[in-house]
């Protein structure tokens, strides 16, 4: 089962924090490692009626609507720059959401 940690170091730090991290802190979401997990479970998004991360329910959590950049997101699919993610980077998140998004 994925961890935040896991997906911290194989997707929010390489691919994440340079829009999401430091002085880059785009659409007020801060993925550096000790923040992600406060800066989107639960948190509301600032560009649709929808959690980041909406615990046990990938469906209804933005990242994932982001990450797969289905249709109605705001803006452009993330990653913006650099390879999308891949399949098996996207299912990692959804297990983790649908495991209840945990800190740890």
């Amino acid at each position: 089962m994925p961890t935040l940690a896991s997906i911290q170091a194989r997707i929010f730090d390489p691919r994440c924090v340079e829009h999401h991290g430091g002085h880059a802190v785009e659409a007020g979401l801060d993925l550096r490692e000790g923040m992600a997990h406060a800066n989107l479970v639960g948190v509301p998004s600032v560009q649709v009626a929808l959690a980041l991360v909406e615990p046990g329910d990938p469906e209804s959590s933005y990242l994932v609507h982001k990450v797969e950049g289905r249709e109605g997101i705001a803006r452009s699919r993330m990653p913006p720059t650099g390879d999308l993610l891949t399949e098996e980077e996207i299912a990692a998140i959804r297990d983790w959401i649908r495991a209840g998004a945990p800190g740890e």
